[in-house]
């Protein structure tokens, strides 16, 4: 009476003979269908990862976002292993970039080719105030990008009572990306800068003091 009522044991004598076999299958549509054999053999060991070969979850987090494969990850999270002291400028960095690509991946392995070529920046943009300052005194990129840095470490008062006095240092200055440089070492000490000295010929105070006075 089973063999009628099931076409499957009509066509498996076997499972006729071994009823619990039978109703082992009966109660599992994938052993039925052939697909996972009795006795979990389907059932693979996962591969133990050693912690060299696992990728790290910031990475893995970044490539998910941007639908990254895992090769490109398993890439990505070997070069940052290396990046340890720059770790999160770095990723802020490629959110940053990889929010604006047209085409996330391909940046990426731009992104990751300047790493390896030691080209790569993760760094603090340069906002409102500073990018203003910045752009008044011509600063090159290193300077702008040094000090936007160090000033992302202090909190807002902090950082505009610096802005301030960063200013004053450049306006006296006839080559203010190089005073800004200078300034680095106080600033990342958390020092004050002191009194600027008197305006240099060519700097900008000196610039706006003839102009003021031929007007």
């Amino acid at each position: 009476g089973m063999l009628a009522a099931n076409p499957l044991l009509a066509a498996n004598p076997l499972l006729a003979a071994n009823p619990l076999l039978a109703q082992a299958m009966m109660s599992n549509p994938l052993v039925a269908a052939g697909i996972v054999q009795p006795g979990g053999g389907s059932q693979q060991q996962e591969p133990i990862q050693h912690e060299s070969d696992m990728i790290d979850p910031d990475v893995q987090e970044l490539c998910d976002y941007f639908h990254i494969e895992e090769r490109h990850a398993r890439r990505l999270s070997d070069l940052m292993k290396k990046r340890q002291s720059t770790f999160v400028e770095d990723i802020e960095r490629l959110y940053d970039v990889l929010e604006r690509a047209n085409s996330p991946a391909g940046l990426l392995v731009v992104k990751m080719r300047e790493m390896e070529e030691g080209t790569f920046v993760g760094k603090v943009k340069a906002d409102g105030a500073l990018a203003v300052i910045s752009k008044r005194y011509k600063l090159d990129d290193q300077a702008e990008s040094k000090l936007a840095d160090i000033l992302a470490r202090y909190d807002e008062a902090k950082r505009k009572e610096y802005l301030v006095e960063i200013e004053r240092h450049l306006e006296v200055s006839n080559r203010p990306s190089a005073m800004a440089m200078m300034l680095l070492r106080k600033l990342g000490e958390g020092q004050s800068l002191g009194r600027p000295g008197p305006a240099a010929p060519g700097s900008y105070a000196d610039k706006q003091r003839k102009t003021a006075s031929s007007g």
